[in-house]
C-alpha cells in the first residue's frame, strides 16, 4: 500500500506504509525443545502502562541478580504464580511441622519384645 505525505511534492517517490501491529497475525506461542527432548509450549506477554518508576526498580533488581530484565520479570512471575520449581531437600524438611520431642523418636536399645502400644 503506498501513500503520500504532506510533504510529497509531484515527481517525488512516495513511501511504503509498513503494515501495523493490527495487521499482522502474530503467532504469541512458541514451540521450545527441553533438555530432556519433550516441547514445550512458551508463550509472549506484552504488558503496557507500566510505571516507570517500577521499570527502573525491574532492572536495578535485574541487574543485583546478574540477569536481564526480561529474565528477572519470567522469575518474578514464577516464584508469584508457583511456578514449577521443585522444592530443595532443605525446604521439604524446613516445611515439616515440628511435633513432639527428641525423646518421642529415641531408639529402644532392648533386644526383648518391643512394648505393645496400640492395645
Amino acid at each position: 500500500m503506498q501513500t503520500t505525505t504532506p510533504f510529497d511534492r509531484p515527481g517525488t517517490a512516495t513511501m511504503h506504509r509498513l503494515p501495523s501491529i493490527r495487521d499482522r497475525r502474530i503467532d504469541n506461542n512458541a514451540i521450545i525443545p527441553s533438555s530432556d527432548g519433550e516441547e514445550v509450549k512458551m508463550a509472549t506477554l506484552l504488558v503496557r502502562g507500566i510505571d516507570e518508576s517500577l521499570v527502573q526498580r525491574l532492572r536495578e533488581r535485574a541487574v543485583a541478580n546478574g540477569r536481564s530484565a526480561e529474565a528477572e520479570h519470567r522469575a518474578i512471575l514464577a516464584q508469584a504464580l508457583g511456578g514449577t520449581r521443585r522444592r530443595s531437600f532443605a525446604e521439604v524438611l524446613a516445611s515439616i511441622p515440628d511435633v513432639g520431642q527428641d525423646s518421642d523418636f529415641e531408639r529402644i536399645q532392648n533386644p526383648g519384645e518391643a512394648p505393645r502400644v496400640f492395645d
